[in-house]
């Protein structure tokens, strides 16, 4: 555990970019503290429809999308030159440098997603529709936090396994795939809008239900992730 917590401190300093682990920490959260400003500044111009908050909204998801893809790109950057061989001279084994990576990562999603909520709870107004604003916001912080944990886990074997630049280009590359898919998906004789809202109301008919489904999911996925990420790196000459 200890061997983890070093590796878990030692991203945080390299994401930083200042040697300070909770400088990581602020730069997580900057993004749902961006969207409470600009909200707070479009309730102060009058600008504050839904029209507003929702593309609000939008922009800060895509923000935090963003910032866990450029970590991704950030804490591997060493292993495009000569530095990858500091890792070889770590007092942590290969299998811990990979554990601790993904609980960093993990650790901060997680206080972003807190602060998704915040952001969520203050400047929305699904209360106004009749819908269980707790819930809604339960819900945003969690597809959110879920998306990122997903983003990563399939990026981070990658990087693993090539260099920065070309595991950024396959990582690119499988991301343009969903849009084809979705396309190709299109095109077949099935009903998709009744398939989505039937599995969107098993899902959310129950508040716990998309939390454990949800958190179940996403563990399964890292531990592929990790055993994948595990035996590239152990095999990987440094």
């Amino acid at each position: 555990m200890k061997a983890i917590a070093k590796q878990i401190r030692l991203d945080m300093q390299r994401f930083s970019g200042t040697g300070r682990p909770w400088v990581g920490v602020l730069i997580y959260m900057s993004v749902p503290c961006i969207g409470i400003l600009l909200n707070l500044v479009m309730a102060l111009t009058g600008n504050d429809g839904e029209d507003a908050r929702t593309a609000l909204t939008g922009a800060v998801a895509g923000m935090g999308i963003g910032l866990i893809v450029g970590q991704v790109f950030g804490l591997f950057a060493d292993f495009n030159n000569t530095a990858i061989r500091l890792n070889g001279l770590l007092p942590i084994t290969r299998d811990h440098q990979v554990f601790g990576r993904y609980a960093a990562v993990i650790l901060l999603v997680l206080v972003q997603s807190c602060g998704y909520a915040v952001f969520f709870f203050y400047t929305t107004d699904s209360f106004l529709h009749g819908r269980d604003h707790w819930r809604d916001t339960v819900l945003f912080a969690l597809g959110l936090f879920l998306l990122e944990s997903l983003l990563f886990a399939v990026a981070t074997p990658l990087f693993y396994w090539l260099e920065p630049v070309k595991a950024m280009i396959v990582f690119l590359a499988l991301l343009g795939l969903v849009p084809i898919m979705v396309l190709i998906g299109s095109l077949l004789p099935v009903d998709w809008g009744t398939f989505w809202n039937s599995i969107m109301q098993f899902l959310t008919s129950d508040l716990w239900r998309p939390v454990l489904l949800g958190l179940a999911f996403i563990l399964a996925v890292d531990m592929v992730s990790i055993v994948l990420s595990r035996k590239v790196y152990v095999r990987k000459e440094i």
